[in-house]
């Protein structure tokens, strides 16, 4: 019963809420990016990897600190830093957190947007396809099918990104966090 009631409780929201927050991350690629491509551009191409790095021992200090901040807001942890962080420590939580916010951050946008676009499938989805539909050889076959899958995602989705946001605090009390 509990898989039911996931996608209308408020504690799921505030771990969709905090898997949707990492636009310093999206912030810092993009700024990595343009970086990279002008030092590529430029009479110094042997800035990039420089840059690369400096860009990554910048997050990896800044990391912790931030993911602590997103504790605190959204679930009300107040977490003191590390006094003896070892750099092995860092490397580790640097990647570990990397894989596991990118894999909140997707399972919550993929909650959204095929919810949305798959539990509205029956009010849009007759309309005529160029070729065969997809789901089935009507129109009927392609919107139960498609109307199914936005049911299992609906429910599913957010036990995912619930899982993984537990596995991420986990993470960031082990790597980034004074033990208690």
């Amino acid at each position: 019963m509990g898989l039911l009631t996931l996608p209308f409780r408020g504690d799921t929201w505030r771990h969709l809420l905090y898997a949707l927050l990492v636009p310093l991350v999206a912030g810092l690629v993009l700024a990595l990016q343009s970086v990279m491509k002008a030092t590529q551009d430029s009479a110094h191409p042997g800035l990039g990897p420089l840059v690369l790095s400096a860009a990554l021992v910048a997050a990896a200090a800044v990391g912790p600190l931030f993911e602590r901040m997103r504790l605190r807001v959204f679930f009300g942890e107040h977490l003191a830093p590390r006094r003896s962080a070892r750099f092995s420590g860092a490397v580790v939580f640097f990647f570990v957190n990397m894989a596991l916010t990118a894999l909140s951050f997707a399972a919550a946008i993929g909650w959204a947007i095929v919810s949305a676009r798959n539990l509205t499938y029956p009010i849009w989805g007759w309309e005529p396809y160029p070729t065969d539909a997809w789901g089935g050889p009507t129109p009927a076959g392609a919107v139960a099918l498609h109307f199914s899958a936005g049911v299992v995602a609906f429910f599913v989705l957010p036990w995912v990104v619930v899982r993984v946001t537990e596995w991420q605090r986990v993470a960031i009390r082990r790597f980034a966090a004074e033990q208690r």
